[in-house]
């Protein structure tokens, strides 16, 4: 599949050509109406096709889809989000992993908005949340995601292997949090396992 800028003022209207139109791809930004034009600019670098692609094919047809939130800012983190993902993959589960298409301080506003839009497809298409609350205090953007999965009624499980505990002897979360992913916190991968099962 080819993409598309749009016009030559907004970089992150991307679109793509089915039929002789042109669709927008973030449909939650520009809609999903058609249009007809000639010329547009080709997107060629790999890293925007790559972010385009896995927005619009964020999971695997035919498998139970889990979206595995959480922090990807350091080695370690995402080096255990990468092990759970390979590990229900291995199970029969389709996963979406946010780290697979990374951006970095020379990414592009299409490659950062592609990242944001895919992150939101994800969670609204997904049948479980799998999420990583590791570390001194839940990563902001995990918040985010729990928050959102859970106003889209999503079924969510908490992981957290992290001994330390700042909050509460029962949860081991913040209170807020606690609730949405319902009182209930997995302390290893076997027991995410058990509860996607």
């Amino acid at each position: 599949m080819k993409f598309y800028y749009g016009n030559d003022t907004d970089m992150v209207f991307a679109v793509y050509e089915k039929d002789g139109m042109f669709y927008p791809v973030f449909a939650e930004k520009y809609g999903t109406e058609g249009f007809r034009a000639e010329g547009l600019k080709e997107i060629t670098d790999a890293q925007s096709v790559e972010a385009l692609v896995k927005y619009l094919h964020p999971y695997e047809e035919g498998k139970k889809k889990v979206y595995m939130a959480g922090p990807l800012f350091n080695e370690g983190d995402r080096y255990t989000n990468q092990v759970n993902s390979d590990r229900l993959r291995e199970l029969g589960f389709t996963t979406f992993l946010p780290q697979e298409i990374v951006i970095n301080n020379d990414s592009s506003e299409l490659v950062k908005a592609g990242c944001f839009y895919m992150d939101l497809r994800a969670i609204k298409e997904c049948d479980y949340m799998v999420c990583n609350c590791n570390g001194i205090d839940i990563d902001s953007g995990t918040a985010a995601e729990i928050g959102l999965g859970y106003g889209l009624g999503k079924k969510m499980i908490a992981y957290k292997s992290d001994v330390r505990n700042y909050y509460n002897e029962t949860y081991k979360l913040n209170n807020f949090v606690s609730g949405l992913v319902d009182n209930h916190v997995c302390r290893t991968l076997d027991e995410v396992i058990e509860a996607l099962r």
